[in-house]
């Protein structure tokens, strides 16, 4: 049951949609200016996923960094901080019978990390419930 239900006034595709958003925006805000280096990318993936699934009408997330920003690690601790431009992630959520896939990932032609919503589509229940 969602007790929040009474505060939003949209189908459930748009909350879907809103429910996505609102975990790129977090993974965007609590994870950029993290140290991160090779031998740590990996962990800090599964790090961002697993915060991303914690959340309520999470189906899947996967989050990737851009090994080759990694190469070029500058200052005198070797590590480099993570930013929007290096972060491609994809988000799927389900609230009533609507499903989203939502994502993240730099543009070049933008030189901007977009946030954008890749599908919105109807889930069929199976018959009888």
């Amino acid at each position: 049951m969602d007790r929040a239900r009474k505060h939003f006034r949209c189908s459930d595709a748009e909350r879907a949609v809103f429910e996505g958003a609102i975990k790129l925006a977090m993974v965007y805000h609590q994870f950029v200016g993290v140290p991160v280096t090779k031998a740590s990318v990996r962990s800090l993936e599964k790090a961002i996923e697993e915060a991303v699934r914690l959340q309520p009408y999470v189906i899947t997330a996967t989050a990737r960094i851009n090994r080759a920003a990694l190469r070029d690690r500058a200052g005198l601790y070797s590590y480099k901080t993570l930013d929007g431009n290096m972060l491609t992630v994809e988000v799927v959520t389900r609230y009533g019978n609507s499903q989203a896939r939502c994502g993240m990932k730099y543009v070049k032609e933008m030189r901007y990390p977009l946030m954008y919503v890749q599908e919105v589509k109807l889930i069929k229940r199976p018959k009888g419930l």
